[in-house]
Order: C-alpha cells, then structure tokens, then sequence
C-alpha cells in the first residue's frame, strides 16, 4: 500500500498532470490514506466529489504503535529544533506502524529523514 497525502489527493482530484501520473503507476486497491487525510479532506466544500474518492482507498486509523510513532518522531524534530503540524505527525505514525510509504508535497517531512516518506518536489 501507498499512502497518499490530502495534498496529493486533491491535486490528484483536480488533474494535476504530475501528480495524476504519479498516482497512476500504482493499482487502485493499493492506494491509501489515513483517518487524519479523512478529516482534512471532509473539512472541504466539495464533500461529495471527496465522499466518493474516498470509498475508493483504505483508510488506516491510529493504533498504540501509531501514536508512538508520532510521539517519537515529535521528540526527534524537537531535539532538532524543528517542528511539523500534529495532523502531519499523525499521519506519519500511521505510516510507520503499518510499514508503508507515504508520498507527499510537503516539504517538512525531509526534515524526519525517512525512507517511509517521498516528498514530491
């Protein structure tokens, strides 16, 4: 499975050619998000153009393990004096407590340093 971001998926909504064409080299049934992409993407407008996109991609919700994750990613940005939105620390617990691959836009997450994690330039 690959993580989306909702960066992603809504640049993937709108036709975004990179993006849509990066998206597509992967099957559909292995496309996924988190339980925190849900949220961001429901706090949108055009809820039901997103209603339907999601029913298409699994959805990962928190464990113990994800939130441990987040919490040490959390410590180690800090210990660097860097800092990442909590939504986006979340998603990343998720991603490592399910051994996936997240692929976003945003450019905070180089400063975690994980192979789990591409940052679409």
């Amino acid at each position: 499975m690959v993580l989306l971001d909702t960066n992603v998926i809504i640049d993937y909504l709108i036709g975004k050619e990179k993006i849509v064409k990066l998206v597509n080299t992967f099957p559909g049934d292995e496309l996924s998000m988190t339980f925190v992409n849900q949220y961001e993407l429901l706090k949108y407008k055009n809820r039901k153009a997103l209603e339907e996109a999601i029913d298409n991609l699994r959805i990962y919700h928190s464990t113990d393990l994800s939130i441990n994750s987040s919490a040490k990613a959390y410590k180690s940005l800090s210990s660097k004096g860097k800092m990442m939105s909590d939504n986006d620390l979340l998603m990343f617990g998720v991603c490592i407590a399910n051994n996936e691959v997240m692929i976003t836009q945003d450019k905070a997450f180089k400063d975690l340093g994980s192979e789990s994690v591409i940052v679409i330039e």
